[in-house]
């Protein structure tokens, strides 16, 4: 049995995958960031001797996809925006020495694209760019049937390309990046301004939260569905933002299908509509006229794609 952990900057999701890409068990941990990377790392066995008591299987192998800048080669994490204190610590050899089982340590996002390229595409096209939707924004670019890191692992950070110069501030420390607006806390910033320019308006948005502090995009998604000009507005501005981002790379990379994955993207057409609007707008028709874009449906990708990259690197 292979693990499969998918670390965002709230919550980790943790799956035990079969060999075959089938969920046996999964939960979910709480990250917390501020506690550092040692305090998950015991979070995490502690889950796994439980299971391995539980449920009597072995871990063979265990794929941890952590969001921000990764040297899978030495396992250890280089960069995060949402994992400030992280760096530099070896993932690696504390798990493997923990759970005495292979380990590798990749992007969340290439994570999350490999297992949406596994589970969600069946005729499995040549070349898919990927983009996961949650706390930040990632990404991962599959060419040739293969998962392409770059000259330095860091290929498919499309959550920090340049969408707006000199906008939003970024938790990556710059500004105007797409993370900075289709993120959910730059989502939740959009909305919020909107509340607060406009308190007139929003009154559905505001009768499902009223306290803005504890504002979701699960409930700008239900807003808009029941009708609040304001909701689909913020989900508008954010899908603007991401289709800007996302048709620069569809004119570099002329993929086969754009798949959207993370917590976000059950947003559905609030934030889809948009990008294909704009995509409609192209001149330059060909590479759109023949792109596929789609939702992803399997919300456990992260893990199975974390969980077969380890176990592809032990055979």
């Amino acid at each position: 049995m292979a693990l499969g952990v998918d670390v965002g900057g709230t919550n980790a999701k943790v799956a035990a995958i079969s060999p075959g890409g089938q969920v046996f068990t999964h939960t979910s941990l709480p990250t917390q960031p501020e506690r550092g990377p040692a305090a998950f790392v015991d979070d995490l066995c502690r889950l796994v001797d439980t299971w391995k008591k539980l449920h009597r299987f072995r871990v063979s192998a265990v794929g941890l996809g952590i969001a921000g800048d990764v040297d899978a080669e030495k396992g250890k994490l280089r960069y995060s925006p949402n994992l400030h204190g992280w760096e530099g610590f070896d993932f690696r050899r504390s798990l493997g020495r923990a759970l005495r089982a292979r380990v590798a340590v990749a992007n969340d996002a290439n994570c999350a694209v490999w297992g949406g390229y596994l589970t969600e595409l069946k005729k499995k096209p040549d070349h898919v760019i990927g983009v996961t939707l949650g706390t930040g924004v990632g990404g991962g670019l599959i060419l040739s049937r293969r998962l392409f890191h770059g000259a330095t692992g860091t290929a498919g950070e499309i959550g920090h390309i340049t969408v707006q110069p000199g906008g939003e501030p970024c938790h990556c420390g710059s500004r105007g990046c797409l993370e900075a607006y289709a993120g959910s806390y730059g989502i939740l910033r959009t909305a919020r301004t909107l509340l607060e320019l406009r308190p007139a308006e929003g009154k559905i948005l505001r009768g499902l939260c009223s306290d803005l502090e504890l504002l979701q995009p699960s409930h700008l998604t239900a807003a808009a569905q029941e009708g609040d000009a304001l909701a689909r507005e913020a989900w508008a501005v954010t899908g603007r933002h991401l289709a800007v981002g996302l048709a620069g790379l569809v004119m570099v990379l002329n993929p086969d299908v754009l798949l959207l994955l993370g917590g976000v993207s059950r947003a559905g057409r609030w934030i889809l509509d948009p990008v294909q609007e704009h995509f409609a707008r192209q001149p330059f028709r060909v590479p759109f006229d023949r792109l596929e874009l789609r939702l992803a449906e399997n919300p456990d990708a992260g893990c199975i794609g974390a969980a077969l990259l380890a176990a592809e690197r032990g055979r």
